[in-house]
């Protein structure tokens, strides 16, 4: 079997079955008969091996479109495979949108929700805690319909399960009216901005900031609803082309990353660079909100990101900044903050607290385990939870303390896969088994 890899090329592996189901019943026979460990594979965007197996591996690509619009009750269905970029366009024709998205699109809606992904902004949640139901289909292959009403353990279980309870073939998400969006973006001293970080969060919809480790000036990116006028939408296969461009911006950071890669020493002076290079070269542009979401993402890198308690994003930012300048790190890209509500899925990163999540970035031919063992040091004094779709080290022994409901969420797995068919060595760590 030929090899496959996930987006940034760090995971690579060789199953021994490649499955394609284009249907639920495909899908329920496939997990009948596929050899163990089965993963269910999105858009491999995940950059933490939840994909990899040397049995067999269940492609979503066939999984595809918006099963229907509830435009009054403003729910969506659509199918798990589904990438987020594709929803845009017809969400929008039946006048609805996602509430919130995160600035990639290239995802499968199915593991967007599964890993917990997120946007910005202290008043909205994650993907998932807008799920309002979906459709399981379990490792020996029964369909399960979940909701809150139906069965609320195995529905908040499912909220953040990243294909371990079984696999999603549709989701129901909330969704709203359409809307609009105007982009801003600035920069300031990192001082200012920390100082100020509440009134800047509070005064958008939308508020992240990125911090460069060895700049003293931060960017700022904010959305806010909008009125205005703006561009008719874009099709579905223009997002797509839009979305895989390598513009200008996209090829000075190439150039950059390959800069400090090669001259680790001129990372300081890179990041100065960019750091007060002011905007990402779309500040202002107003459009339908999933075109104004997402951001080009051409320069392929590895990623770390945890979530900690909204009271600690300051102090452990900080930190996280001064270790990495004081360690000399390597690299060109900022640590990423935003801003995420609290839910009820069990093993959500922000189960029952507001939280902020903080990303680190490592450019994809840059070694990162050193630099990510570093930030993980520091999360762990802050009580940080993992981005389950990212890079991390985090095991069983500490996955019991962060999350209360753990212990629930292995008894509920054990009970639907007790075969432990859905775990490969990634997940036997997490889960313990």
């Amino acid at each position: 079997m030929s090899e496959r890899t996930n987006w940034s090329g760090g995971v690579r592996f060789r199953p021994e079955r490649c499955l394609t189901p284009s249907s639920e019943a495909e899908l329920v026979a496939a997990l009948r008969r596929c050899s163990a460990p089965v993963r269910a594979v999105g858009a491999g965007h995940s950059f933490s091996p939840l994909i990899e197996t040397q049995g067999s591996s269940i492609s979503l690509d066939a999984l595809q479109g918006v099963v229907n619009v509830d435009a009054q009750g403003l729910t969506a269905t659509l199918r798990a495979g589904t990438r987020i970029h594709a929803l845009g366009r017809p969400l929008l024709e039946a006048g609805v949108a996602l509430i919130n998205q995160g600035d990639i699109d290239r995802q499968s809606i199915g593991g967007a929700v599964g890993t917990g992904t997120h946007g910005t902004g202290p008043a909205l949640g994650s993907l998932s805690a807008e799920l309002q139901g979906f459709r399981l289909v379990t490792a020996e292959g029964q369909v399960l319909d979940c909701s809150r009403a139906s069965d609320a353990d195995l529905w908040a279980a499912g909220c953040v399960s990243f294909g371990s309870l079984g696999v999603m073939s549709e989701v129901t998400l909330n969704v709203r009216r359409a809307y609009k969006l105007r982009e801003r973006q600035w920069r300031m001293t990192r001082d200012q901005c920390f100082r100020e970080l509440a009134t800047y969060r509070d005064a958008a919809r939308h508020f992240e900031l990125f911090c460069f480790p060895h700049a003293e000036m931060v960017l700022a990116k904010s959305l806010t609803e909008t009125d205005e006028p703006c561009a008719p939408p874009l099709t579905s296969a223009q997002l797509l082309e839009r979305g895989e461009g390598f513009g200008i911006e996209q090829r000075v950071f190439a150039a950059a990353a390959e800069l400090a890669r090669v001259a680790p020493a001129l990372s300081g002076p890179v990041q100065r660079f960019f750091s007060r290079a002011g905007t990402f070269g779309q500040a202002g542009r107003v459009g339908y909100s999933h075109e104004v979401f997402p951001s080009p993402r051409g320069v392929k890198f590895n990623e770390l990101e945890y979530a900690v308690a909204a009271k600690d994003g300051v102090d452990c930012i900080r930190e996280l900044a001064e270790a990495m300048r004081q360690r000399k790190v390597a690299g060109v890209y900022p640590l990423e903050m935003r801003f995420i509500r609290a839910d009820h899925g069990w093993l959500s990163p922000f189960y029952q607290r507001d939280s902020v999540s903080i990303s680190v970035h490592q450019y994809h031919k840059q070694p990162y385990r050193e630099v990510f063992g570093l930030a993980e040091s520091i999360f762990s004094r802050y009580e940080g939870r993992p981005h389950w779709g990212k890079l991390h080290n985090s095991k069983a022994a500490d996955l019991e303390r962060l999350f209360p409901r753990f212990d629930d969420y292995r008894a509920l797995r054990r009970r639907l896969d007790p075969k432990g068919k859905l775990l490969n060595p990634h997940l036997k760590g997490i889960f313990g088994e």
